[in-house]
């Protein structure tokens, strides 16, 4: 019996390309190549009937479909939800529009993860980002009159020409719509992205800076950070589904390059938009215990040792560890800082 209550689906299509993402993502040709990889999506979904705790739409730009699309795929998931699934939807700003809320809104929607990146309109022209502030503001002012109050916001940090007067801009935007949960990622040149095939480089120094940064002020406006790149102005805003990987709960994954984990098979989706595949990579004990380390330490609460499974994984690495590093009470595992992850998993790996 499959008791998978996580689910993730991918919307591979853009209107554009951001320079810095490295994800599986296309500019579709057609209405009708848009409408045939919807087809096989909804076709898969109508396959799981688990009920989910979770269920996350990302991307890609999931709300560059149509709202007759967006409608078919949101209906296709009302037999996958009750009362308590957290339902999140990734948006560009720019897309957002008031049918679309509505959609969004009658399809029990109660989660949107905005990608705001910078405030700095000068940078996200650098970025191919096609929106202003005044344009993520309209987005935001749309959700909360349509009571979708759980609104996050994905920031990026060391990008080229940000400055800390820069971070200090989208601080402030944060506090003035009232967003409950904040992203702040470091900037990866990842292979695959526009970044990547220009030789941008990344500046250490400048990322260790302004991430401290950061830390400070979020804290003194009252924002709690829960794990390394995540903050919350309350607990009750937790991003459910992400803590279902960073946990290592089993979630299914649906779309073309989605990650999915089931019965401690971990799988990519490869292929064609419109005939992918599973490739199977069949984790040993040791995967598992080491993903239950990198990602378990990531959270500021840390490893649960009270839990069987991470109790076995600390087990498993207990002599490798380097204890000036990490502090363990109240039968937690936890990183004295979260900031130096690699310092600690170098001695595991």
């Amino acid at each position: 019996m499959n008791n998978t209550k996580h689910l993730y689906i991918h919307i591979p299509f853009c209107k554009h390309i951001c320079t810095y993402c490295d994800f599986v993502r296309k500019i579709p040709s057609s209405n009708e190549e848009v409408d045939l990889y919807l087809e096989k999506i909804v076709d898969e979904i109508s396959g799981f009937f688990n009920k989910c705790k979770t269920i996350y739409i990302g991307g890609g730009t999931p709300n560059f479909l149509s709202d007759h699309n967006l409608d078919i795929l949101l209906s296709s998931l009302q037999k996958n939800i009750d009362s308590q699934t957290e339902f999140t939807i990734e948006l560009n700003p720019e897309f957002v529009t008031e049918s679309q809320v509505n959609i969004l809104k009658n399809n029990n929607v109660n989660r949107v993860s905005l990608g705001v990146q910078t405030t700095n309109e000068k940078i996200l022209r650098l970025l191919n980002r096609k929106h202003t502030n005044i344009v993520v503001e309209k987005a935001i002012n749309l959700l909360y009159k349509h009571n979708i109050n759980n609104v996050s916001c994905d920031f990026i940090y060391n990008l080229p020409l940000l400055k800390i007067s820069d971070i200090n801009e989208s601080i402030e935007f944060i506090k003035r719509n009232n967003i409950k949960h904040v992203s702040f990622y470091a900037l990866e040149i990842k292979d695959g992205s526009i970044m990547n095939k220009r030789n941008e480089v990344i500046d250490i120094e400048t990322e260790e800076d302004q991430l401290e940064h950061i830390e400070n002020v979020m804290e003194k406006i009252g924002y709690t950070r829960y794990e390394v790149s995540n903050w919350s102005i309350d607990k009750k805003y937790f991003s459910k589904h992400n803590l279902a990987y960073w946990d290592l709960e089993d979630w299914k994954a649906i779309g073309i390059g989605a990650y999915g984990f089931e019965k401690n098979v971990y799988y990519q989706n490869y292929g064609s938009y419109l005939n992918y595949y599973k490739k199977n990579q069949n984790w040993n004990q040791k995967d598992i215990y080491l993903y239950i380390l990198m990602m378990g330490l990531r959270k500021i609460d840390g490893i649960d040792l009270n839990k069987e499974i991470n109790k076995k994984a600390y087990e498993y690495f207990k002599n490798k560890i380097n204890y000036s590093l990490v502090t363990i009470k109240d039968n937690k595992l936890k990183a004295n800082n979260v900031n130096i992850l690699n310092e600690i998993l170098i001695d595991v790996i």
